[in-house]
């Protein structure tokens, strides 16, 4: 070797794609230089080419040998590929140079034939890497460090800033690594910044469709600093729900979406409903200010489907009172009939013809008020969110039904789907006026373990939009001096482009809302990380507005397509290599850094701060000696 780690030189340049000649002594797996062992070059690692006093970093894409003595393509006997005639070929893409131990992305100059080529030291190496738009150097506490490089292996560190302030993806298949990496990330960086720094200054939300994160001192947080909430709608012992406002859950956009009304008849229904529930609010109005003039004005309506619909609703109230002056009541009720002839309602000799003959004259006989006093009795006791929003609905449509607003057969699919539904969301959510939980944990996990895909796409989408609606009404974009970090684990649950059961409009509604949170989030301090074994089943816009990625083994021809479709920062060789990649290992890449990196990113010392993904080992389930 004529010159310490000098391997080659230039022998031929095509723009910034360099052939380089290596020596025939350099031709060994690795080097003793300075009583340390050094790697020899490969494909995917770099060289120094200097030129003059100018370091100009290369990465090697292919390597190949060319015969020097024999030019024949025939298999005749000769002296090809003999000792001395054969020489080792490397093809390199300039990337960039170093000045002053500092690393700049792109080409200042281009080497020429006959420039020396040099194995970079570890040193080197570190500097190209905390040139990766990192703040400041290496080894800083603003830096975090999650693993080695494969090639060169030595720790690589990622600045925080860059990283942190930017939509994340880390995809990969089941068993890639991809659930520890997502842990590592932000277990070292709540563990690097302090949980001190970013108490009221960032909070964490973690959506768990699979309850891997949903245990104590997962991330490395202590008691005060997690919160974990188990929803579930299976076990009517659990005790934790999500506490969602009125103001943000009584909004036609959220109804219309939850309960699929039709744009055209439904929607205008759910707006009419929700601006009585205000007046009624407003005014201290509670049921016997409402429900006995309904029913007044649908004894005396010249059609029969209203008093039917409101002998429905007593009925659905009806279930939990069994006094004997409860049971009077039903029986008077049962005994109004309606005259087909004279279009009218009659009990006995009594025909009810006006609302005053109703509340004054028949108040009595046709059970005015006992309704009356019963509603007063249901507002003093009161009854839950669950029932007041359906009984709500079943008397906004008594009421549209009297004033000739709605037919029935277009609005009473809408309300047996709020029955189902309400029910359901009942156990799951609470709704309450106003947040006053002055202590914000630094990480939130929703956990949807024990819930039904119907939850599973519904609430996801609402945690995501209060949070994002929340967070831009405290937040000023001239001064943002909070931050707020929504992580969706197997995110392919509900950022699917694909048409699925719960219709086209509720689709719509979550692709429009993900869409707008990684266009406008960064703007607000609000930043996504998602996390999915199948990127082809995520909205391509959602994929392309991602800023850094995380990328381990995929192997589905769909979900390479699309990364090869929506992601520019990825070069021809780090693309070939992911349907290969090692368990975790992955290649990152993205706006945070100069070019993709190759890491084998490290397990967390302790079990209890892993996810619950590791693989279940057979043998010991098994006992098998």
């Amino acid at each position: 070797m004529t010159m310490p780690l000098e391997v080659g030189s230039v022998i031929e340049v095509r723009g910034t794609r360099v052939k380089v000649q290596v020596y025939k002594e350099m031709n060994h797996s690795s080097f003793i230089f300075q009583g340390e062992v050094i790697s020899n070059i490969s494909v995917n690692g770099f060289v120094i080419i200097k030129k003059g006093f100018l370091d100009l970093i290369g990465k090697i894409d292919a390597e190949y040998i060319e015969d020097l003595l024999n030019s024949k393509k025939s298999k005749e006997k000769d002296y090809r590929y003999n000792k001395g005639t054969i020489s080792r070929i490397l093809e390199v893409q300039i990337l960039g140079f170093l000045e002053k131990r500092s690393f700049y992305s792109g080409v200042k100059q281009l080497p020429m034939i006959g420039n020396l080529v040099y194995i970079p030291t570890k040193q080197e190496i570190l500097d190209i890497y905390s040139g990766i738009k990192s703040d400041i150097s290496v080894g800083s506490e603003f830096n975090i460090t999650i693993g080695q490089s494969i090639y060169e292996d030595i720790p690589v560190s990622f600045s925080i800033n860059s990283f942190f302030s930017s939509h994340i993806g880390v995809l990969g298949n089941t068993g890639s690594g991809k659930s520890n990496t997502l842990a590592k990330l932000f277990y070292e960086l709540i563990n690097t910044v302090g949980s001190e720094k970013l108490r009221d200054k960032s909070s964490f939300h973690l959506i768990d469709f699979n309850g891997e994160y949903a245990h104590k001192d997962v991330f490395g947080l202590g008691e005060s600093e997690l919160k974990i909430i188990d929803l579930s709608n299976n076990d009517e012992d659990r005790k934790d729900k999500l506490r969602i406002t009125s103001s943000y859950f009584y909004t036609a956009e959220v109804l219309s979406v939850l309960f699929s009304a039709k744009e055209q008849t439904q929607k205008p229904f759910i707006k009419r409903l929700l601006k009585r529930m205000s007046f009624a609010k407003e005014n201290g109005w509670g049921l016997k200010n409402y429900f006995p003039n309904l029913f007044a004005k649908s004894l005396v309506h010249p059609t029969k489907e209203v008093f039917d619909f409101i002998k429905e609703v007593i009925e659905y109230l009806s279930i939990e009172w069994n006094s004997q002056e409860h049971k009077d009541f039903l029986q008077k009720i049962k005994s109004i009939q309606w005259h087909t002839k004279n279009n009218k309602y009659f009990s006995g000799a009594c025909y009810f013809d006006t609302v005053d003959d109703i509340k004054n004259t028949y108040s009595d006989g046709s059970g005015y008020d006992y309704l009356v006093q019963w509603c007063t009795e249901i507002d003093n006791r009161g009854i839950g969110w669950c029932d007041e929003f359906i009984l709500n609905s079943k008397l906004q449509l008594a009421n549209d039904l009297l004033n000739r607003y709605a037919q029935f057969d277009h609005i009473n699919p809408l309300i047996h789907r709020i029955e189902s539904k309400v029910k359901e969301l009942e156990q799951i959510i609470e709704i309450i006026e106003e947040d006053r939980d002055e202590h914000t944990p630094i990480m939130t996990i929703y956990s949807f373990r024990d819930c039904n895909s119907d939850i599973k796409k519904v609430i996801p989408s609402l945690i995501a939009k209060m949070l994002f609606d929340n967070h831009k009404k405290q937040t000023k974009q001239e001064k943002i001096d909070k931050t707020v970090h929504l992580i969706i684990d197997e995110a392919h649950n509900i950022l699917s482009n694909q048409i699925m059961s719960e219709g086209k409009g509720w689709q719509n509604y979550r692709l429009e809302l993900f869409e707008e949170i990684i266009k406008e989030g960064r703007k607000f301090g609000f930043f996504l990380t998602i996390c999915s074994q199948r990127p082809f089943d995520i909205s391509p816009t959602i994929i392309s507005q991602i800023h850094n990625y995380f990328i381990h083994r995929l192997v589905n021809n769909k979900d390479l397509e699309m990364i090869d479709n929506t992601i520019p920062t990825l070069d021809r060789v780090s693309k070939a290599a992911i349907p290969s990649l090692a368990s975790g290992t992955c290649i990152v890449s993205g706006t945070a850094l100069t070019m993709p990196v190759f890491i084998q990113v490290d397990r967390l010392r302790e079990v209890k701060n892993r996810p619950r993904s590791e693989n279940v080992n057979l043998c010991t389930l098994w006992e098998v000696n």
